[in-house]
């Protein structure tokens, strides 16, 4: 054979089709495995390599896909990016990732950059102040999935946690512990998400007859740090904290420790969001889960009937949180015995 091997020799080196060739090629998952595991050893053999941009111009397509999201050291946005990524990969697709860095302008910049990118479609997280521009910049065209933080308008499909009722059973956790006085701690009620936890858990403290106390802590971890400090340094401090996501629970962990302020037996702890590093700490911190993997595959496949066309039963997907109880909380008439580790 002279020249650059092409699909057609693949083909006739594997025994099938070219159609068959192309659907393997393309990440197809209707492909027999046995017809699947022929045409990919015959690309071996031959040293096969895909011209993409010759299919792209055929296809209409580009096989690549963009995610959009606020900030990359998120531990939550971390490990939904890798998730996308692999079921993307599965399918043939690859993936850009651009971070907005909670700036409107940037966002918009941003998701520019994408669009250029010719992408087949996009996963975003809007940044704050964004989501009310949102649909004017990603235009009617593109098919998009809104991922977390939804609005209450929604242009696009949209794939979130359940934040109402999450927040709601973490509060009637801490109420059910004998807690009356417990601090919702939050980065901003603009964001859905996060107004979404906070109108559950005043909803369950309402119910339970227990003091609401509200506190914007700002968006990164040294804001709240600072801003919960504050907080337990008053008087009458609350005897529990609900942190209204991760970076909220690091600023709240240091500021406890700072503060010398012993968890559980002086402040019980629940945190939104749950991840590796609260189970290693002593105490270890109770947490709402978030299905991180069922929210990941409800935005691929929301993702992928749009771009393939397919039609959409359920546009809108809410997942349920998982109360995950640690050494964190405690009954209230534990306070004033022997101190724990914190």
């Amino acid at each position: 054979m002279r020249g650059k091997p092409t699909m057609n020799d693949v083909a006739i080196e594997a025994v099938v089709s070219l159609g068959t060739v192309s659907k393997v090629l393309r990440g197809d998952t209707t492909v027999a495995g046995e017809l699947r595991e022929r045409v990919l050893a015959a690309c071996r053999s031959l040293n096969y390599q895909r011209n993409w941009i010759a299919a792209s111009l055929r296809n209409r397509q580009t096989d690549t896909i963009g995610i959009i999201i606020p900030d990359i050291l998120n531990t939550f946005y971390a490990m939904l990016v890798e998730k996308l990524e692999n079921l993307a990969s599965a399918g043939g697709y690859t993936v850009v990732i651009v971070t907005t860095g909670e700036e409107p302008q940037r966002a918009l910049q941003r998701i520019n950059v994408v669009k250029d990118r010719q992408v087949d479609g996009v996963i975003v997280v809007p940044s704050v102040g964004s989501s009310e521009t949102l649909a004017s910049s990603i235009g009617s065209d593109m098919p998009c999935v809104i991922v977390d933080r939804v609005a209450a308008e929604n242009p696009y499909p949209s794939v979130a946690t359940d934040n109402f009722d999450a927040a709601y059973q973490g509060a009637r956790y801490l109420l059910s512990l004998g807690h009356r006085h417990v601090a919702i701690a939050a980065n901003t009620p603009r964001l859905w998400n996060t107004h979404q936890r906070i109108a559950g858990f005043e909803r369950a403290m309402v119910e339970g007859k227990g003091r609401a106390d509200v506190r914007i802590v700002g968006m990164t971890v040294e804001e709240a740090r600072i801003s919960l400090e504050g907080l337990f340094r008053e008087r009458e401090r609350p005897t529990a904290l609900f942190t209204s996501n991760n970076l909220v629970t690091l600023g709240a962990i240091g500021a406890l420790r700072n503060c010398g302020v012993n968890v559980p037996h002086e402040m019980s702890l629940l945190a939104f969001d749950d991840f590796e590093w609260l189970r290693l700490l002593r105490p270890a911190i109770s947490a709402i889960n978030q299905p991180v993997d069922q929210i990941a595959v409800e935005a691929w496949r929301l993702l992928s009937h749009q771009i393939g066309g397919r039609q959409i039963s359920h546009p809108h997907v809410r997942a349920a949180g998982q109360l995950i109880i640690r050494e964190s909380t405690a009954q209230r008439v534990q306070i004033g015995k022997r101190a724990g580790a914190w």
